[in-house]
């Protein structure tokens, strides 16, 4: 329960969350936790942070028979302010290392002791790594992967994670010609396509173990949406009667709304601030197309004041790998405040 120290002109009272008033001799004591605030005049309980807790240790042994290199990966939850973790490894060494890894020459029981501290406190955790006591351990191949920037467009970054037992050596084969020997590869699919990934783990004994997962990679999409679009202009310009006009190469695709807006950055979002559409259709990410957005401004007469101009070449986003992210656009050369950062989706 957390509670709450106010000074009333008769005595000292302790307040609950409930509201229910409390009196007691002990609030001498609470109340020299009690922290003044001068602002409002009251005085309240100083609610210290939380100590590190570790959550999780993950060890993994590196090869089917000593010596056993294990590599150790933590989980701590409550991390403020200075670090620090201390691995004990049970064998007469240590490591500083927040994620380390250390090779047992020999066979054995050994209790590892992990202690994370920091300004506040600490915490501890004893525990002993499965199979490090056995003269040899079975491999066990295994691996799981994410899309770089959640894209499962083609070209797809794909990010392989290994949770292999056993096995010191690997041996990858993507499907589409592409191979790698790194532990845990980066692959680029550039077509779309159902590929089947092997992975084989091999240690020093020459025994092995493969694992196969099938990866779909989706077409290049050929629609693109302005989720939303935020406007800087130097602090010169005022922000009313401006709005921007899209285009995809020489086709116009829409405006946003005129903006009645009292400060910069302008922020339109999808929908409702956009006139007719904010998508652009068939979309093929060759090198001389380009999104234009030309900055405007309606003075009232015949024709809108020509403000600036910003372009954004389609394929440099698929050379990012279509991500559902930020683009921000700059003249050339770059003028202070004066930006477009645009959101889109796929």
């Amino acid at each position: 329960m957390k509670i709450c120290c106010l000074k009333t002109p008769f005595d000292s009272v302790l307040i609950s969350t409930t509201g229910t008033i409390l009196l007691a001799v002990s609030i001498l004591l609470l109340l020299t936790h009690c922290k003044k605030e001068s602002v409002r005049g009251w005085d309240y309980w100083l609610e210290s942070p939380a100590a590190p807790e570790i959550v999780k240790v993950v060890p993994v042994l590196k090869n089917c028979q000593p010596p056993y290199p294990v590599s150790f990966t933590q989980e701590t939850w409550n991390k403020l302010g200075n670090m620090k973790y201390r691995w004990n490894f049970g064998d007469g060494t240590a490591s500083n290392d927040q994620n380390p890894v250390h090779i047992y020459q020999e066979e054995g029981l050994y209790t590892i002791t992990l202690i994370v501290s920091n300004e506040i406190g600490a915490d501890t955790l004893a525990f002993e790594v499965p199979g490090l006591n056995q003269s040899s351990v079975p491999v066990n191949s295994k691996f799981s992967y994410n899309h770089y920037n959640n894209n499962n467009f083609a070209p797809a970054k794909i990010l392989f994670s290994n949770e292999s037992t056993g096995a010191n050596q690997f041996y990858w084969h993507f499907g589409d010609g592409g191979e790698s020997s790194n532990e845990s590869p980066e692959h680029v699919f550039n077509s779309p396509g159902t590929y089947t990934v092997n992975m084989k783990g091999e240690c020093t004994s020459g025994e092995s173990d493969e694992y196969v997962q099938q990866i779909f990679i989706s077409p290049a999409p050929q629609r693109v949406f302005i989720d939303s679009l935020n406007l800087m202009l130097p602090s010169h310009y005022s922000t009313n009667g401006i709005y921007i006009e899209i285009y995809h190469n020489t086709t116009y695709i829409g405006r946003t709304l005129v903006s009645s807006s009292g400060s910069f950055p302008l922020k339109f979002r999808r929908p409702e601030d956009f006139v007719y559409g904010t998508f652009f259709d068939f979309v093929q990410f060759t090198a001389n197309e380009t999104f234009r957005f030309v900055v405007l401004r309606d003075s009232g007469s015949q024709y809108p004041e020509l403000l600036d101009e910003f372009m954004l070449s389609t394929v440099d986003i698929k050379n990012n790998h279509y991500p559902n992210a930020y683009y921000s656009l700059q003249t050339v050369p770059a003028v202070h405040d004066l930006f477009i950062d645009l959101y889109f989706s796929y």
